[in-house]
């Protein structure tokens, strides 16, 4: 990192979906940006997801979803990204018929555009011939298949197009002094101001923001998923219809566990060439190979041909998982030009873009207020001077 380049207006530490899409927006407002990544571009859950982008089950998420989705269309217009114009449909798959019919209703209630509708038996059948004959489904009018990290690469790349610098491989920190962000620093430990400074770092922002760990409001939570070959394969994404992703969920455990098929929930997105199978939730770094035959036991359960489908792949990520199940949007209490971006668990790529877009707002007229309280970062207490 050369010190007679100007100083970034801001600088962002985290090139994942957040921070490529915030680096495209601020870069676009005439602001000179610089990205700061530890690995690669999309290293982890921004570039190893499902691939699904999904309408979450909560007002705040939705609204973030809602304009996410806006962002997507632009990029697809604009020949930056491939994006389907229409949703494949997400399937809540079952064995509980009432649970069915409440979800179904639920969603009806809050998001009618969705189409909730309740298919079993000959419809079921008819509609996707490769699940288990005895499951119920809600079926819903949402789920954009999109290829893992296609997105954050798209954003990263027209980030750079607009000026924006990428610098890769650049473990750093912020640097403040008194209740002041002064830039960033290295294991050099030389300064490189900026402007203001953006943490988005996925799971290690709280460590980011507080290097002592007292203030962790933000965890890694593990995900492995297996790419599959499946003669058949579904057309819609599926998930068990009490799977445990929803804000709220409460906590799990604590270090390693071995793996088992109950630690195992289920989904399957479709995609080019092959089908991810999923879906973990785990608290430490797994060995994905370990868990790759109670995917299969679990999902078999309900796609009979996932028992013996091909595998082609295999890989794992931390998805970044709040207390709430909301990310953390806004400026660090205390801490002038520090802001926060994280915290998104499995809602990135749902969510990421439309929360971008708002910090971008918020930093060009250097209003906190602008954003939704129910996003602040402080709502868990202030981090530690």
């Amino acid at each position: 990192m050369s010190a007679d380049r100007p100083a970034p207006d801001v600088a962002i530490v985290g090139c994942g979906i957040v921070g490529a899409a915030l680096a495209a927006f601020l870069a676009e407002a005439g602001l000179r940006v610089r990205v700061y990544e530890r690995t690669a571009i999309g290293a982890g859950a921004s570039g190893r997801n499902s691939g699904l982008v999904q309408h979450p089950f909560d007002s705040v998420l939705g609204e973030l979803y809602g304009a996410t989705l806006a962002e997507y269309r632009a990029l697809a217009a604009a020949g930056r990204l491939p994006f389907p114009a229409e949703p494949a449909g997400l399937l809540y798959v079952g064995r509980n018929a009432p649970l069915a019919a409440r979800i179904a209703a639920d969603w009806a209630a809050a998001w009618p555009a969705t189409g909730p509708e309740v298919v079993d038996g000959p419809a079921l059948a008819s509609l996707e011939p490769g699940l288990a004959r005895d499951l119920t489904v809600c079926r819903l009018g949402v789920g954009f298949p999109v290829g893992p990290g296609a997105a954050t690469m798209a954003l990263a790349e027209w980030a750079r197009t607009l000026g924006a610098e990428v610098v890769l491989g650049a473990d750093v920190r912020a640097v403040r002094t008194a209740d002041r962000v002064a830039g960033v620093t290295g294991p050099d430990g030389r300064l490189q101001p900026a402007g203001c400074v953006v943490l988005a770092g996925g799971p290690w922002t709280s460590s980011l923001v507080d290097p002592s760990g007292r203030w962790r409001p933000i965890r890694p939570v593990w995900g492995v998923v297996a790419s599959v070959r499946l003669a058949g394969a579904p057309r819609h994404g599926l998930e068990a219809i009490d799977i445990d992703i929803e804000p709220g969920s409460g906590e799990r455990a604590v270090g390693e566990i071995a793996p088992r098929d109950e630690l195992v929930d289920f989904s399957l997105v479709p995609g080019a060439g092959s089908s991810a199978l999923g879906s973990t939730f785990l608290p430490a770094e797994p060995e994905p190979q370990a868990w790759l035959t109670h995917l299969r036991n679990v999902g078999s359960r309900y796609v009979p041909a996932l028992a013996a489908a091909e595998v082609v792949g295999l890989r794992h990520c931390a998805r970044p998982v709040s207390l709430d199940g909301r990310p953390l949007v806004g400026r660090v209490s205390g801490v002038d030009g520090l802001w926060i971006a994280a915290g998104h668990g499995p809602w990135g790529i749902s969510t990421g873009p439309g929360t971008a877009r708002l910090l971008a707002g918020a930093i060009l007229a250097d209003d906190p207020s602008a954003l939704p309280a129910a996003l602040r970062p402080d709502r868990f207490g202030a981090a530690p001077a």
